[in-house]
């Protein structure tokens, strides 16, 4: 028997079903003899208050408040701490965010391949972190230390022996504010001087608009933009800011991990030419189908 527990962060609940569409059929491909499964789902525009979820395939599911102060990571530690408050720790954990609704759809052979994973992942007893991975162009210096490629946050996976070595998944607000700016200055951008200069460059490609470098994209791989990307400026430095820090922890909780010695695992990993044709086929065919399905999304939306 395995024992999942589910951690979805939402900001208010308009993308509530959509996301519950995709952890359930995550649930149906998890499920298997006397699994269990617990489902958390906090709110980080809520500051009190929650209740039951009246969910059929998450019998065990509830709804709480969150804790903004570092956006997805801290409202994940809130959902982890109120599951670990109403019994024992689950055997593997599933964090999301309504991500998965509004920007990324699923078919049903992506999330076959994602739980068919996570279930190989479930007997393994040493230290994992399961994911879609990211890769910088090179070998990039973080705060906490070197790194190649990351896990991307906004769906992913560990394990409980992981989990307990991390304790949070934020790194915490102090460390935080440390890296960054507390206010606009026109001399200075986001990141202090403390953070390496490349991987200040690698993240603002993403994060902020830059007419005056219009290679920077191309240079650094990104074929898209944050949805909120801007020049920086006063009047939106406090939103970008808080987006620096939360990629900050997400590159940072990928070298945490690797340095507690987890295996860190992708659904499109492979390690011979077979399973390196195959899982290319399924990468391909799953971006594709994202892109039929988040159509067909927008359309029932509109």
């Amino acid at each position: 028997m395995t024992n999942y527990g589910f951690v979805h962060l939402e900001y208010g609940g308009q993308h509530r079903d959509h996301s519950l569409q995709v952890l359930t059929k995550l649930r149906r491909q998890l499920a298997d003899g006397s699994n269990r499964f617990v489902l958390a789902i906090v709110d980080n525009a809520r500051s009190a208050g929650g209740e039951a979820l009246r969910d059929t395939e998450f019998e065990d599911g509830f709804l709480i408040a969150g804790d903004n102060s570092n956006r997805e990571f801290t409202g994940w530690d809130k959902g982890i701490a109120a599951l670990l408050a109403r019994g024992g720790e689950p055997d593997a954990w599933i964090f999301s965010n309504d991500t998965i609704a509004r920007t990324h759809a699923w078919s049903e052979g992506r999330v076959a391949g994602f739980s068919s994973e996570i279930r190989r992942l479930g007997v393994h007893p040493g230290p994992w972190l399961f994911g879609e991975i990211n890769d910088f162009p090179r070998s990039t210096m973080t705060p906490l230390g070197p790194l190649l490629e990351w896990v991307s946050t906004y769906c992913f996976a560990m394990n409980a022996n992981l989990r307990r070595q991390l304790g949070t998944l934020s790194p915490g607000n102090e460390l935080l504010d440390s890296l960054v700016y507390d206010s606009f200055e026109p001399e200075h951008r986001l990141f202090r001087d403390s953070v390496d200069e490349a991987y200040v460059d690698f993240v603002s490609a993403w994060l902020i608009k830059d007419e005056s470098d219009p290679s920077r994209q191309r240079r650094f791989k990104w074929d898209h933009e944050w949805h909120k990307a801007s020049p920086l400026c006063a009047e939106n430095f406090d939103d970008l800011r808080m987006k620096a820090r939360c990629v900050l922890t997400e590159s940072m909780l990928s070298v945490r991990a690797r340095q507690l010695g987890a295996d860190i695992r992708s659904p499109y990993d492979a390690r011979n030419a077979r399973a390196h044709i195959r899982s290319s086929l399924q990468l391909v065919a799953d971006k594709l189908w994202e892109k039929f399905l988040l159509r067909r999304l927008r359309l029932e939306r509109s």
